[in-house]
């Protein structure tokens, strides 16, 4: 299996070195925005925008805290993002939730396979604003929340990660191998598991024609774009014998 894929991971050449320029035009009048969020393989691709403001401006929701999972150790553990934390960073995260706090404190929740976090600051009038991006070649998709609908596709993805969990507890050595996947071999693995279960049941087909569409139209384009991902993840869903 491959570590960290054939191609770079997402980040600023993405945005053509501009990505803090262009999140504060995204969030003029917004706390966070998810941006492309069921857009995999575009440029720059999904990405959640969070601004962290030094005074709530109540237009729209103001982000405290945001919390993700990232890898140590090939072992998945809980992260935190808030003001005043180091910047600029540019690191990876997990799959798994993405959680964004308010100050009431209400949230917003999303799954995503993993990708790239980039934080930094803007001087403002009122002192400095944060800004992070979760950017990824993988779907982000919007799973509850205060101020959002969810996605077509969280159904599906977040029973997809409850399956994961099984090896993950039980089976040596599977969160380490999991955690040293690329994030588009994880979510090749994601869509190899759901092509075989739609293959094999036309009940499921015929449940959400749409989602199994978008499953076959995702495992085509991955496997054209991405082959050494798509074989890592075809790779990883023989290894784990998901059922």
């Amino acid at each position: 299996m491959t570590t960290g894929g054939s191609r770079p991971w997402p980040g600023t050449a993405d945005w053509g070195g501009d990505w803090v320029g262009q999140t504060v035009g995204e969030l003029a009048h917004l706390g966070f925005e998810l941006r492309e969020g069921g857009l995999p393989g575009t440029i720059p691709g999904p990405r959640l925008l969070v601004a962290f403001r030094p005074q709530p401006t109540l237009e729209h929701f103001d982000p405290e805290l945001v919390t993700y999972w990232e890898a140590r150790d090939g072992r998945g553990r809980v992260a935190e993002l808030a003001p005043g934390g180091e910047h600029p960073v540019h690191r990876s995260w997990s799959w798994g939730p993405i959680r964004v706090t308010d100050r009431v404190p209400v949230s917003n929740q999303f799954l995503s396979f993993g990708g790239t976090l980039l934080v930094d600051s803007v001087e403002g009038p009122a002192g400095a604003t944060t800004y992070a991006a979760f950017v990824s070649r993988a779907p982000i998709v919007r799973w509850a929340g205060h101020s959002q609908g969810v996605d077509p596709l969280v159904d599906e993805i977040g029973a997809f990660f409850a399956r994961l969990m099984v090896p993950v507890d039980y089976q040596e050595g599977a969160e380490a191998k999991i955690a040293d996947a690329d994030p588009e071999a994880v979510y090749a693995l994601f869509l190899a598991h759901s092509l075989e279960r739609i293959h094999r049941s036309s009940r499921l087909r015929d449940a959400d024609p749409q989602v199994a569409g978008w499953v076959q139209h995702e495992g085509h384009r991955l496997a054209h774009d991405a082959p050494a991902h798509w074989a890592d993840g075809q790779e990883l869903l023989a290894w784990l014998e998901l059922g």
